[in-house]
């Protein structure tokens, strides 16, 4: 979730164009807030166990790629934005080999 450029509610209400700093969300957050919904919802689409890959930076000399787990991932900090949440679903073995490599320990 990317927020940039929106205008402040104090800034609609007066006609003014005054923006709030631009957010972004970590994959941290996301994890934590679908687990959340997850656990009101009582779902199975995904769960804690789940396998994910948290991306932050892709391309950049700073990169931090990293699979594991859901529970796991929401204790790796990876830096400032920009962030991507994978969740994986079936994969091909060239996909797999490259999740194992980015494996957490």
């Amino acid at each position: 979730d990317i927020r940039v450029k929106e205008p402040t509610l104090e800034s609609l209400c007066r006609g003014k164009k005054v923006y709030e700093p631009a957010r972004f969300m970590t994959v941290n957050t996301a994890i934590s807030q679908l687990l959340e919904v997850e656990e009101l919802h009582g779902g199975s689409a995904y769960g804690p166990d789940s396998l994910c890959m948290g991306v932050a930076r892709l391309g950049s000399d700073d990169q931090k790629i990293v699979a594991g787990p859901m529970k796991k991932l929401l204790d790796v900090d990876f830096g400032p934005p920009l962030h991507c949440l994978i969740i994986v679903g079936e994969t091909h073995p060239v996909e797999q080999e490259m999740l194992e490599f980015y494996m957490i320990k």
